[in-house]
């Protein structure tokens, strides 16, 4: 069992019927929300899943890639993206294989057909190029991030409020505390994070895709 999971119903329709036309059975979920899709995948439990990483309105394919890779399914990726860490870290995870989405139809049809026999869509060299772009992309992430891991529960919170626009005075008022402690917190953030003002924290901040911690708001 083949499952296509795209958008554009013209290359689901082509794909299904030179699919069926070689004797696969294929199946198209309706893309409505990921519960239902899941549980359609999970009715039929394909071997080979095309899997678009674009699926418009309905959102990223990649949510559905662990669903499938639990079946083990092979997936081969399909997607216009020129970002190599993308296609990276779902390699990465277990995809199968990828093939860019400008291909044509011959080129997704044979990709499919290796798939569901086993073989390899990417050669050795190729999948191990794009898996260590995603690697070195986490590597350089994790060393942005690693100043904010020196900051306190508390800092972490201040800072999380100067990232959404609150002034250190709105942070004492709303913290019951003196706007001496909060400035005081503010300069341990600086230090930390090797900054020289607040705007260029928020900037570090906001740069490398930093996560204040959830608290429950005041006032």
């Amino acid at each position: 069992m083949i499952a296509i999971i795209d958008d554009h119903q013209l290359i689901t329709a082509s794909l299904s019927a030179a699919l069926d036309g070689q004797g696969y059975s294929v199946v198209v979920p309706a893309l409505t929300d990921v519960a239902q899709v899941t549980g359609q995948l999970t009715d039929v439990q394909p071997t080979v899943a095309l899997l678009d990483l674009d699926l418009g309105g309905f959102g990223s394919g990649e949510d559905l890639l662990p669903v499938l890779l639990e079946m083990r399914t092979r997936v081969l990726m399909v997607s216009a993206t020129d970002d190599d860490a993308t296609i990276g870290r779902c390699l990465q995870a277990g995809a199968w294989g990828w093939v860019p989405k400008s291909s044509s139809l011959e080129v997704l049809l044979g990709a499919l057909v290796k798939a569901a026999a086993g073989q390899p869509v990417l050669d050795e060299h190729t999948r191990a190029d794009l898996i260590g772009v995603w690697r070195r992309r986490q590597a350089s992430l994790a060393e942005s991030l690693a100043p904010f891991e020196r900051l306190s529960n508390r800092e972490a919170v201040v800072l999380g409020l100067l990232v959404a626009g609150r002034s250190a005075e709105r942070i004492a008022t709303d913290s019951f505390v003196s706007i001496a402690t909060i400035r005081t917190q503010i300069r341990a953030i600086l230090l930390k994070l090797g900054t020289n003002s607040q705007l260029e924290a928020v900037a570090l901040a906001n740069q490398v895709g930093w996560h204040p911690p959830k608290v429950k708001e005041q006032g």
